[in-house]
């Protein structure tokens, strides 16, 4: 006995490791794109060979984590600067730590994923008076009832999430945010549907050597078409995923190279949307 928690996950919830794993390792570099302490202060605590992760995945796997964090971070900071009791919703939040890194003393924050995925970020990272815990399924609507605090803004974040979803499920649920929480705004990745392909041959590749790695379901090349689904969606925001930040000076040529061919062909992209009114 080490004294750590074992990790008892279903087959996507173990992908929750990955961006953990992804922001407390970019917190060690000398320039890091963002730094999160409690990520490495969670790794430490966990049963699990992180650095097994290493050798399963690309790089770019991991190193997505950091850039999407940032995304994330520096996205909402800017809500934040005209709405700062705002409530922020992390759907499919895993060992998110979010809250810990933008908190500003005013938002009220709601973590929602999964049973098994919550009790073992409970026995992580304490739940608090304006960080909620919601148990429950992303398809189970109820959750929509314990978002109780509404500040001046209600925002919903989903992290490498929606693209492990059907485009009927992501499709039906950001239409019923639309209807229950107008005026709201949501932050997200999408995949191209080139990329989708890409991603679905190498998990198949990789079958056999890692349990970390779940088939993507849903592609969408624009936010533009997402849109489409209602007069009621507007695009506030969208960009290449590998723009707005600063790679690490240590970034080896090849991983650089795939990030500019990504970005060229626009196959991934950070979405932000108003929902309604």
């Amino acid at each position: 006995m080490n004294g750590k928690i074992r990790i008892q996950l279903g087959e996507v919830q173990k992908t929750l490791l990955i961006p953990l794993w992804g922001r407390a390792r970019e917190s060690e570099r000398k320039k890091p794109l963002i730094v999160d302490e409690r990520a490495r202060e969670i790794v430490s605590k966990l049963d699990y060979d992180f650095g097994a992760m290493s050798g399963q995945l690309p790089d770019q796997f991991l190193i997505n984590c950091a850039i999407r964090a940032h995304h994330f971070d520096t996205m909402l900071l800017k809500i934040l600067g005209t709405n700062p009791d705002a409530t922020i919703v992390n759907i499919g939040a895993g060992l998110d730590t979010g809250f810990q890194r933008i908190d500003n003393g005013k938002i009220t924050w709601y973590d929602l994923d999964l049973d098994d995925s919550m009790a073992l970020r409970r026995q992580l990272i304490p739940e608090s008076e304006r960080n909620n815990y919601i148990a429950k399924s992303f398809f189970d609507r109820s959750w929509f009832k314990d978002i109780k605090v509404r500040g001046s803004k209600t925002i919903f974040i989903a992290g490498g999430v929606l693209v492990y979803l059907k485009e009927d499920e992501v499709k039906a649920m950001i239409l019923d945010l639309v209807r229950e929480f107008p005026g709201s705004e949501m932050i997200f990745e999408i995949y191209s549907k080139l990329l989708f392909w890409i991603r679905r041959r190498a998990v198949a590749k990789r079958k056999g050597t890692t349990d970390l790695l779940a088939p993507f379901q849903w592609a969408a090349n624009s936010g533009k078409g997402i849109s489409r689904w209602s007069d009621r969606i507007k695009v506030i925001d969208e960009f290449p995923f590998y723009s707005r930040v600063d790679f690490p000076e240590d970034l080896d040529e090849k991983t650089l190279s795939q990030f500019k061919t990504i970005n060229f062909l626009r196959m991934m992209k950070m979405v932000q949307l108003r929902l309604g009114p």
